[in-house]
């Protein structure tokens, strides 16, 4: 996965002149530095022919969908149920990702780490790595035949429990939990505690890769896996070996371009330091406060957005995106979006050519719900569009960004 995250960092250099020059352009725009306070409030000047276009295609699904767009100076130029509170799907990650990022800032590693307590037993210490694998434990205790100790006394290699109800958001539906977009959030995991289907014990599954790794490296004869609860003290007196992992501007292009549910919600677990998946969580809510955008009627349920209790307007979004260019790390943030026809969750998505690599959005997708909210490249529109409760959905977003392309004259 590690290659396939850096394939993506080349992929955003690349996009550069696939988009003739559009996406560089829009990354100068958005480095604007001023206080986000001081930014000039949206106002709604809409542009009546557009409104008028987006209105007769939406007519038979008008109670579905909802539709923002803002132009360059930060107007609302188009008004379609902006102010409904809808299912947003993955487009959660708009929101929780900016603050991740915003609170860890964009060099944050997750590590896992193995500890010497002082009477010779070792503590491994996780935090969540996506990309943490099976190669990885052999790298952690590779070190451990060079350690000398009584050889007829067996150690113990320590990992904390946790518990169960905290593996995943309570909103989570329970056939969604064994689907490799549910696997339960843990500290403990091998390849984000999924294959074709999510683990069912993730904790179970450690202690078992960590036993035959030891039995390959011929060191179960010195040490065994001792399972603690996760509340148990342990002061160590050195760390033998620490793996980070990507810094958290790559980790995001998992996150915002590839949609991976268990890396959003892990590195949300880190910036707010609490693994007990509660919601709504106050510190997040105040920062999203501090954004000043019109946040009302937004739920929170969790970090990722697969939650179906998760509410948000069109209307917010935009705004939200609006204010994200202001923010110190805006150019880390939206290079983690994906591009239509080019890369992520966007890249084989049915769209008129005119659009392909001009569409730099964050994508959503639920049984009956589709979002995607972003920046029309070339034509300094903000827009956010969420369908709720209708099948193939997707064309008809397509269809609205093309009529919104295709319509210059507001007069």
């Amino acid at each position: 996965m590690i290659k396939k995250l850096y394939l993506y960092i080349g992929l955003i250099l690349l996009s550069v002149n696939i988009v003739n020059g559009n996406l560089f352009s829009l990354f100068s725009y958005i480095r604007q530095r001023d206080n986000i306070n001081k930014i000039s409030p949206e106002k709604f000047n809409i542009c009546k022919p557009l409104q008028n276009k987006l209105e007769d295609y939406t007519y038979n699904f008008n109670a579905n969908i909802s539709v923002s767009i803002l132009d360059e100076s930060g107007d609302f130029i188009v008004d379609i149920n902006g102010d409904i509170p809808r299912i947003p799907a993955s487009n959660q990650k708009i929101l929780s990702s900016a603050f991740s990022l915003d609170t860890l800032g964009p060099y944050y590693t997750l590590k896992t780490s193995l500890k010497e307590i002082n009477d010779g037993s070792l503590y491994i210490e996780a935090s969540g790595d996506p990309d943490f694998d099976k190669s990885h434990l052999e790298e952690l205790i590779n070190d451990l035949n060079s350690t000398n100790h009584n050889p007829t006394l067996k150690l113990p290699i320590i990992i904390k429990t946790s518990n169960t109800k905290n593996w995943w958001p309570a909103s989570w539906s329970y056939a969604d939990r064994k689907e490799e977009y549910g696997a339960p959030i843990t500290k403990y995991s091998i390849a984000s505690n999924s294959s074709i289907n999510a683990l069912n014990n993730p904790i179970d599954n450690f202690i078992y890769e960590l036993e035959n790794t030891l039995r390959k490296n011929n060191l179960s004869k010195k040490y065994f896996v001792k399972a603690v609860n996760e509340e148990y003290p342990i002061d160590y007196i050195s760390t033998i070996k620490v793996i980070n992992s990507a810094p958290l501007y790559i980790l995001l292009n998992l996150v915002n371009s590839e949609s991976h549910n268990f890396t959003s919600e892990v590195i949300f677990r880190h910036s707010i330091n609490d693994w007990s998946h509660d919601f709504p969580n106050l510190q997040y809510s105040n920062w999203i406060n501090e954004q000043n955008f019109n946040s009302e009627n937004f739920i929170f349920a969790d970090a990722s957005g697969l939650s179906r209790k998760n509410r948000v307007t069109t209307y917010g979004l935009s705004q939200f995106l609006r204010r994200m260019k202001l923010n110190r790390f805006s150019d880390y943030y939206f290079s983690s979006f994906s591009i239509l026809g080019v890369r992520g969750s966007l890249a084989n998505v049915n769209a008129p050519v005119n659009l392909k690599g001009r569409i730099l959005a964050k994508s959503g997708r639920l049984n009956d719900v589709r979002s995607v909210s972003g920046f029309i490249l070339g034509e300094e529109k903000i827009f956010s569009i969420i369908v709720n409760n209708m099948d193939n959905s997707t064309r008809h977003i397509m269809k609205i960004l093309s009529i919104v392309d295709n319509t210059d004259n507001c007069n």
